[in-house]
């Protein structure tokens, strides 16, 4: 009797993690959920996105871990590392082009 594993591409875990960064900074900046209108509120905001960053990177290095899937835990590491980088100067990027 053989069992069908599930297999998660990393591009797919790479291609997830971009997403997941992308959303936390659009609620650091407060297009998502509530505008901050007070430099408290608005550090509120980016701190919340940061220990959400944090907690996706630690939980995903976890569980890939506890499954043994050393090509997902690579993937996700890098794209959690680049993904903020694309996220930032990518807009800046296409922006200076449209100038």
């Amino acid at each position: 009797m053989s069992r069908a594993r599930a297999r998660l591409a990393p591009g797919t875990v790479a291609v997830c993690d971009l997403l997941v960064c992308g959303v936390l900074f659009l609620v650091g900046l407060g297009v998502i959920g509530t505008a901050p209108t007070t430099g408290a509120e608005e550090s509120a905001a980016w701190e919340s996105a940061g220990w959400l960053y944090v907690g996706w990177l630690l939980g995903g290095l976890v569980l890939f871990a506890a499954l043994w899937r050393v090509p997902g835990a690579l993937a996700h590491v890098a794209a959690m590392l680049v993904s903020p980088c694309v996220v930032v100067f990518l807009p800046l990027g296409v922006s200076a082009l449209l100038r």
